[in-house]
């Protein structure tokens, strides 16, 4: 258990918001933050991945590496209440803080499989905050490894299988997966995967290796929800645990400004909050990572927000397995 404290940084107190009025409850009242804590009770844990270095190799906009922490704060001032159902959004979070800065990304990156591996040993269901998109392949070879087979979803306007030979960036994670055989094609779902954004080797190269690719195209032919659960099903049909990634700049500029690769097209901020609460209440889901949250191209928190609502929706989800 030492070195698993090791390779983190303690979260900022500052962030954890605490309003002090019972009639009016928010997340951070109920979150830990005491490493001594760590148990049972909690089955949710928050852990940041403070790294752009990926996006910045992939010639994207640097900037999400502040994005753990600014998630926090925006969600810690959520109440913890799905207004429509009005009920408790799951069980209490302990949050373990960030991996720790300024460290080699391949380092940085195998720490976080780390920690992931340990707290899924120890039965956490855990949620990652980034931070670049190449800290998927991190977070699913934890799942792997201690799950066994599993299948993925990768909300995103892109693909993620870039070719990989000059070193992992953002938009490799998926294709070092599939090459390494630590997923199966037929276990691997792409979901809003957006025109114009994606090259035509990299579309066949997934259809290829029998991924299922739902474009946003597809998507608006559908209801959201029975698409996303086409995905779900497919990618969960043998596999007994499943990992969902969910990259913000999936959602539409006007919904999500603040992104390290903005289209103005793209899932609404409704759908991505769909697809978090579904995921969340489907019983094999093992974990999330939500990714390329960019507070450097934020408007006044929308993102931010944004972003915390997928968590607390998520959790939502959760909520309905207990």
């Amino acid at each position: 258990m030492e070195q698993f404290w090791n390779f983190l940084d303690e979260p900022d107190p500052s962030l954890v918001y605490k309003r002090s009025d019972p009639g009016d409850s928010r997340f951070g009242e109920g979150v830990e933050t005491k490493r001594d804590k760590l148990g049972e009770n909690f089955k949710v844990v928050l852990l940041g991945f403070p790294y752009d270095e990926g996006t910045v190799r992939n010639k994207g906009r640097a900037g999400s590496a502040s994005g753990p922490d600014e998630i926090r704060k925006a969600l810690y001032k959520l109440t913890p209440t799905k207004s429509a159902a009005m009920s408790d959004a799951g069980p209490r979070i302990f949050d373990a803080g960030n991996i720790k800065k300024k460290i080699k990304l391949e380092d940085a990156l195998t720490k976080l499989e780390g920690v992931v591996t340990s707290l899924l040993k120890y039965g956490h269901t855990p949620i990652v905050l980034g931070g670049s998109n190449d800290m998927s392949y991190a977070d699913f070879r934890a799942c792997e490894t201690v799950r066994g087979r599993c299948g993925a979803i990768n909300i995103d306007s892109h693909l993620d299988v870039r070719d990989f030979s000059k070193g992992i960036n953002s938009g490799t994670p998926y294709r070092m997966l599939l090459e390494e055989k630590a997923l199966r094609g037929t276990d691997f779902a792409e979901y809003g995967i957006q025109e114009f954004v994606n090259a035509r080797e990299h579309l066949t190269y997934v259809r290829t290796a029998k991924a299922q690719v739902l474009t946003l195209t597809q998507i608006r032919a559908q209801r959201n929800s029975e698409a996303f659960m086409e995905a779900y099903r497919g990618v969960s049909r043998e596999p007994e645990s499943v990992y969902v990634s969910f990259d913000i700049d999936s959602v539409r500029s006007s919904d999500a400004p603040g992104v390290s690769a903005p289209t103005p097209t793209g899932l609404t901020a409704e759908e991505i909050l769909e697809c978090a609460y579904l995921t969340g209440s489907e019983t094999k889901t093992a974990m999330i990572d939500v990714c390329e949250f960019n507070p450097k191209y934020d408007v006044d928190g929308h993102t931010a927000k944004l972003a915390a609502m997928i968590v607390a929706n998520f959790l939502a989800g959760l909520a309905n397995r207990y």
